[in-house]
């Protein structure tokens, strides 16, 4: 590229500055005003007559005219030449034969000013040729470069690829393209640039290193990297050999993209072909290096560059700079300033800004402090990115007062803090959980009409909600509404979620139908939040819709949700909705089949429905999942209570619950009622083996339920385990075992067991011969005989 500059001046000044004359202001001023006027008087006239289009054919003025003239003929009501549309693109057309193209973009300017469509300015411009020009004169085809041209500098890309792209027999020139390319990979428009070069291919029939660097430079932007490598091998089998520029683009970006090494291979390949590289790109391979941490790399790039004879930049100096502090090195980037500040080119306030936001983001403020100290003693122009720096980390390490004395720095300095500045205090105060002086800052920031993002909205919004101060909350959401900031579903979710949390049901349905009104649909988020407030005010059938709504709405509940929403409906009794739930999740797999049964087991043990219960279990059984209850004592209960002894003892011979002598108690008393004592010894023999220690209602069980069938002798075993363990039967007890020695006829062991109780000081209360007492047969109930 920097030989075709030097071979072709031309390229440095661009197409229109050769190919279309601008206006040229110096020339403005030779011509006499007065001569401007007698011009401008000429073409009036010929505009006005009847037979206008033959007389400007022929006349000798319009060679004559300038661009001030046309400017004033544009600018005159006497003529309006927009009252018909032929004099307009007839007055171009002739302009541009005689090659007046400042002139004719004056003209193109104000058709575009009408705002009149760029396929209507161009077939204006066909149909007028055809009509008046066709037989006599050739087109000139800058007329429509002219079009284009003008179209691409007002920045209008689209409409200038329109007209490029649908005029089949507009063929414009080599350098035109490429004007048109470059603008449109500035402007990011890819679709356009790769559309404009395949129009290029067709109608210029070549590429120059020009339309490929730039397709190379496209590719590198759509992060194909092996086309852009592509495209460059294709440009040396094609003939086209890569320049200086070409080889700028794609080392540079190689660097961004992490391949260093490729880039350094292609630079050897430069240099053997005779290329020189500058200081762009040993910038790009120091930055390059500086990306992927490799240090002694990046200086070795540094010490080639004085090696050849390159002065490094600002720019080169910085990505040092700004490697080194991203590393933590803090002292190899000083010393890099040092560097700069010891040569010819001296660090500049990007330099220092880029060591401020390095020591500023390790929270090394004194030195930060310090550095900006130095900026102002050697008489550099802060502005107001530096102090914002600053700010920022005296934030960050809640300096909070520190933060402000640097706004009043910056005040007495007038500079003005932006919107960023404000926020960043903002987000700090928030952090330090200041709201009242946040809410403070707010009004200041309102009286100046400053705009801020909608991270230190939802910065304050969620503050506030960690508060639970849901007044601040609604303030500032009709503070974002008032600043035409319309809430997005985290600034809705934030406010929402505070309201569920505080149980203010109403308002937060109130909001939930607001966010719905504004287009913003409800995350999952939002819905737990709900469902959470619902279950928190013992409404679980409303949460129970909610959920419900979650499902519908393709979204996923949380756990801690499904957990409270289970308990809940539990609590309230409503069985059945929470077997419905947990069916439903268990089927769309949420969550691991072990914690989804959990929850729901952990909350209906103490179910009614125990069959309905012990089908869970039996369930998780055949999936070979097995885990500890807190406790099924309840559902033991509730088995034993339907005869479902076996099952019971399933339970708990399968560890579904660590058993305890209330377990054993509910089982016991369960196999008396069916009269099976040789299974009631069994589990009594299994207390002691578990180590477990029988409770006064054990052993009141025991001995009652022995002697109601018969069974003396282990009746006076229980009696005597309690004697020799130190827990000394009751009264009530030796009556029982008395009553049962007459029962049975076993006299003897009757007056041994009297003689005890007489020692003890206990009566005789039961008479073989007379009913039991209701005292003592209210007694035997208790204890479930």
């Amino acid at each position: 590229m920097r030989k075709i500059f030097q071979n072709n001046p031309k390229y440095v000044l661009g197409f229109h500055q050769i190919a279309i004359k601008r206006p040229r202001y110096s020339s403005f001023r030779s011509n006499s005003t007065k001569q401007n006027q007698s011009l401008l008087s000429e073409i009036k006239i010929i505009l006005q007559s009847d037979n206008w289009e033959t007389i400007l054919l022929h006349s000798k003025v319009p060679r004559k005219l300038n661009p001030h003239v046309i400017q004033m003929l544009l600018q005159e009501n006497q003529v309006v030449i927009q009252s018909n549309s032929k004099k307009i693109p007839f007055l171009a057309i002739t302009l541009c034969n005689y090659n007046l193209y400042g002139c004719v973009s004056l003209i193109i300017d104000s058709m575009i000013a009408m705002r009149l469509s760029p396929m209507s300015i161009l077939d204006s411009f066909v149909s007028c040729y055809k009509e008046n020009f066709a037989s006599c004169v050739e087109l000139n085809p800058k007329v429509f470069e002219v079009i284009v041209d003008r179209y691409r500098v007002k920045g209008l890309l689209d409409e200038a690829a329109e007209i490029l792209l649908k005029h089949d027999q507009f063929e414009p020139s080599p350098l035109f393209f490429n004007s048109l390319l470059r603008d449109l990979l500035k402007d990011k428009k890819l679709d356009l640039f790769w559309k404009v070069c395949e129009a290029r291919q067709k109608k210029v029939c070549f590429l120059d290193v020009y339309v490929y660097t730039n397709m190379i430079k496209a590719y590198f932007m759509m992060g194909n990297i092996e086309k852009a490598k592509e495209v460059f091998v294709k440009m040396g089998v094609n003939g086209c050999d890569p320049n200086s520029f070409t080889y700028n683009v794609i080392i540079d970006g190689l660097c961004k993209t992490g391949r260093v090494d490729e880039a350094v291979a292609i630079k050897k390949g430069m240099i053997d072909k005779g290329l020189v590289p500058d200081v762009f790109l040993y910038t790009s391979l120091v930055n390059g290096f500086c990306i992927l941490k490799r240090w002694e790399d990046a200086r070795m790039v540094l010490n080639e560059m004085g090696d050849v004879g390159v002065e490094p930049n600002v720019v080169t100096y910085n990505a040092l700079v700004n490697g080194f502090m991203s590393e933590g090195d803090v002292e190899a980037a000083f010393r890099v300033k040092d560097k700069m500040t010891s040569s010819c080119v001296g660090a500049n306030l990007v330099v220092y800004n880029t060591l401020l936001h390095g020591l500023c983001k390790m929270h090394k403020m004194d030195r930060a402090r310090e550095l900006v100290n130095e900026m102002m003693s050697l008489g550099m122009k802060l502005d107001v990115k530096t102090f914002t720096l600053l700010v920022h980390g005296y934030c960050k390490v809640r300096r909070m007062n520190d933060a402000f004395t640097v706004v009043e720095e910056m005040k007495k300095l007038d500079l003005e803090p932006n919107a960023k500045t404000y926020g960043l205090l903002i987000i700090g105060l928030c952090q330090n959980r200041d709201l009242e002086r946040a809410e403070a800052l707010m009004l200041e920031i309102s009286m100046k009409n400053l705009e801020l993002d909608y991270v230190v909205y939802e910065t304050l919004l969620s503050s506030c909600s960690k508060e639970n101060d849901y007044q601040k909350l609604k303030k500032v959401l009709e503070v974002m509404k008032e600043k035409e900031i319309i809430p997005n579903e985290i600034c809705y979710g934030t406010v929402i979620g505070c309201l569920c949390r505080v149980e203010k049901m109403d308002e937060a349905r109130f909001y939930m139908n607001e966010m719905l009104e504004c287009g913003l649909e409800p995350n999952a988020h939002i819905f737990c939040a709900l469902i959470d407030g619902y279950c928190k005010v013992r409404e679980p059938r409303v949460a129970n819709k909610y959920f419900y709504a979650v499902i519908s709405r393709g979204l996923a509940p949380f756990f801690p949700t499904y957990e409270v929403l289970i308990q809940e409906n539990c609590k309230s009794g409503n069985f059945t909705d929470a077997f419905s739930i947990f069916r439903l999740v268990l089927s769309r797999k949420f969550f691991s089949v072990t914690c989804t049964y959990r929850i729901l087991l952990e909350g209906v043990v103490k179910c009614p429905k125990v069959e309905q219960v012990f089908g869970l279990l039996m369930e998780l059984k055949k999936e070979g999942i097995f885990f500890k209850l807190p406790s099924i004592n309840s559902l033991l209960f509730g088995l034993c209570n339907k005869g479902k002894l076996e099952e019971a003892c399933k339970l708990v011979e399968d560890g579904w619950s660590t058993p305890n002598i209330l377990t054993y108690n509910i089982l016991m008393k369960g196999f008396f009622r069916v009269g099976n004592t040789k299974r009631v010894q069994k589990l009594f023999d299994e207390i002691k083996e578990k180590g477990l220690t029988p409770n006064d209602f054990t052993y009141n069980m025991m001995i009652v339920g022995f002697c109601k069938f018969r069974d003396l002798t282990a009746a006076c075993g229980v009696l005597d385990e309690m004697n020799e363990k130190g827990t000394s039967a009751s009264e009530h007890q030796y009556n029982v075992v008395v009553s049962c020695c007459y029962r049975i006829g076993d006299l003897e062991k009757a007056k041994e067991l009297r003689r005890e109780m007489s020692e003890k000081g206990f009566r005789w209360t039961f008479s073989f011969e007379k009913p039991i007492s209701k005292d003592q047969e209210t007694e035997r109930s208790r204890i479930g005989i």
